[in-house]
């Protein structure tokens, strides 16, 4: 290959694409697309990979959206979300069909509700309604802190490790692998063992 084709590929704009005959190359994925390119064409791509938290898009969703996430992960009752928003029931319905929007501080109460159930649905927490009303924050469930607005991710994180802890309990007992009807009788749903209530 010639100077020709070296000089067909270009980096425009802040580095962030690199074009060619019929061809557009994502800097940021060279992973993707380098070995297809640099056996024909000599050039170095010193790139830094980007972070999962820098790589993170806006959150776009409405808020008849993060309401139905809330209710697909969490399932809490349409009355206690009513009184964790301080709306009416019928607010509630209404936010989920879209045909009303809450207020701002409303909204980023849903918000933040709705990254709990984020966090509860990639950690793979299946008893997250249980969680949910768990009294493990001085004798406060996280939809009693959410009025408050003292909701903190670290307050959900604090209960996935519990439940993962309790799974992991679990499966020691040998339960799991009893002939009898599994319950989840045996798992604490009123506060954290050995926590500061």
């Amino acid at each position: 290959m010639g100077a020709a084709a070296t000089a067909a590929f270009a980096v425009f704009g802040s580095a962030l694409t690199l074009i060619g005959t019929g061809s557009v190359y994502k800097l940021n994925r060279t992973e993707d697309w380098r070995m297809l390119v640099q056996a024909r064409v000599p050039f170095i791509v010193d790139v830094v990979p980007q972070s999962e938290s820098s790589a993170q898009r806006p959150d776009a969703r409405t808020a008849a959206q993060h309401l139905s996430n809330i209710r697909q992960v969490l399932n809490p009752a349409i009355s206690d979300l009513a009184i964790a928003f301080g709306v009416s029931r019928q607010a509630i319905y209404k936010w989920l069909g879209d045909d009303v929007t809450p207020e701002p501080d409303k909204r980023e109460r849903i918000i933040q509700l709705s990254r709990v159930a984020d966090a509860f649905r990639d950690a793979g927490v299946s008893r997250a309604s249980a969680l949910l009303k768990m009294k493990a924050f001085d004798g406060r469930s996280l939809l009693d802190l959410l009025p408050e607005g003292k909701l903190r991710q670290e307050d959900a994180q604090t209960l996935i490790a519990e439940a993962k802890a309790m799974e992991a309990v679990y499966a020691r007992s040998g339960l799991s692998a009893s002939r009898a009807k599994p319950t989840t009788d045996w798992q604490a749903s009123v506060s954290i063992p050995g926590s500061a209530e």
